[in-house]
């Protein structure tokens, strides 16, 4: 658990450390624009570092912790067989020859053991059943935030092409409306008015095409930070499980070197840039 809570925080941090999306992206001034670029740039950066630490901390794999196979056909069709017997029944070939030379005191005996066994066998199973249950009960639910993301900017860039539709068809408009050039011999006598007419009516296009986009990207942004702690947490979770059933398989404890918190860091990540795009 409280390698979880460790996870959630430090993706949680970064997190709190991006700056808040403008209100009104067209009002934003260069220099406001540069030092929002620079937060989320330093975010990042340092987030990197973070992924690169993690990376550097996993434990290398324990080759004797690893199935070994085995070479030639006679001793690799032993060893299935064997592996089958202690899949099935849990008893082990040497297991059988001690059987064979059991009283019936001592077989009596072993019945109990291997009665008591199996009962605690089941019991794992029965525990490991219910893990998967509860890992695939995250995953939906980290499937249902990410497929309201997916929906969300589908529909932000169905609007935002309609907008530049429109953009260029009103810059197509300024242009064809602009005054007509008046010459006297070969130079042009009212060259500033023309200008001065496409400049404002220009400008104007654009001011109407940002006003169209802006408050999507805001929506988009406050959308996703208001429901990225809970997809943090989710994928926190998820990792942690996952890792868990790499530790009972192998012995390698992936937690204590807090690649759980890789999935999150790297969202955080994500979303940092897609904020600096947005912009």
């Amino acid at each position: 658990f409280s390698q979880l809570v460790s996870a959630q925080q430090l993706a949680q941090n970064y997190l709190s450390n991006l700056p808040k999306f403008p209100d009104n992206g067209c009002a934003v001034t260069e220099t406001n624009k540069n030092t929002f670029y620079q937060q989320i740039d330093r975010v990042i950066e340092a987030i990197e570092l973070d992924i690169e630490r993690i990376h550097k901390q996993q434990p290398p794999a324990d080759q004797n912790q690893l199935l070994s196979t085995v070479s030639g056909g006679e001793a690799a069709g032993e060893q299935l067989a064997q592996q089958k017997l202690m899949k099935d029944h849990g008893i082990s070939s040497m297991d059988l020859k001690k059987i064979e030379n059991m009283s019936e005191e001592e077989l009596q005996e072993w019945g109990e053991k291997y009665v008591a066994s199996n009962r605690g066998k089941h019991s794992q199973s029965s525990a490991r059943k219910q893990y998967n249950i509860k890992l695939q009960d995250l995953q939906d639910r980290l499937s249902t935030y990410k497929e309201g993301w997916v929906n969300m900017q589908a529909e932000y860039e169905k609007k935002e092409k309609q907008a530049k539709t429109d953009l260029d068809l009103c810059l197509e408009m300024v242009l064809k409306n602009a005054p007509e050039p008046q010459y006297r011999g070969e130079a042009c006598i009212n060259q500033d008015v023309i200008d001065e007419y496409i400049t404002k009516n220009e400008q104007r296009c654009n001011d109407n095409y940002c006003q169209a986009i802006a408050p999507l990207k805001k929506q988009m942004m406050n959308k996703k930070m208001g429901e990225m702690p809970q997809v943090l947490r989710l994928l926190s979770q998820i990792q942690t499980i996952q890792n868990d059933q790499v530790k009972e398989q192998t012995g390698l404890n992936l937690n204590a070197s807090q690649s759980n918190e890789l999935a999150a860091l790297e969202l955080v990540k994500e979303f940092a840039g897609e904020m600096r795009n947005m912009l």
